[in-house]
């Protein structure tokens, strides 16, 4: 399956009008950085890191595409990174219970439980074995024994 890409309009869909009102006043003050942005690529970063923790997932090669399945569980983790920028930016009850159940989802994927789709060209991530594992030891057929006398 295809991953997606999340961009400053899909952020809308988790935002009420109030709230959209002052990200954008808010926006216009800050010329120097493009706080919104660096939310969501933030919150891209911490959803790509839980899914490679898995180590049962595979990464898009792209760094900044993420599992559709996981589109609104990131936007959501955005919109907690724009409420710490923007202090008078509050979410609603709705909106932190959302948040929660985010993170949940988001332990879920880093322990291995949930499985996300995978993308089309993808980077596989680290196994999660812990510890040093030991081959068998030496296969060689030649011994001290099976070479005497030659």
């Amino acid at each position: 399956m295809d991953w997606v890409k999340i961009s400053e309009d899909d952020l809308e869909s988790v935002l009420n009008k109030r709230q959209l009102e002052l990200i954008e006043s808010q926006a216009g003050k800050c010329s120097e950085r493009n706080f919104v942005i660096d939310a969501l690529n933030s919150a891209v970063a911490l959803v790509r890191t839980n899914i490679a923790a898995s180590g049962v997932n595979m990464l898009d090669m792209d760094h900044s595409r993420i599992p559709p399945e996981l589109k609104e569980c990131t936007l959501l983790l955005a919109l907690e990174s724009l409420q710490a920028r923007i202090g008078v930016l509050e979410l609603s009850k709705l909106q932190q219970k959302r948040a929660e159940s985010a993170h949940t989802l988001l332990g879920d994927v880093a322990s291995g439980r949930i499985p996300v789709s995978r993308p089309i060209v993808g980077i596989r991530t680290a196994s999660r074995k812990k510890g040093i594992s030991s081959g068998k030891g030496s296969t060689n057929t030649f011994t001290r024994k099976t070479m005497l006398g030659l």
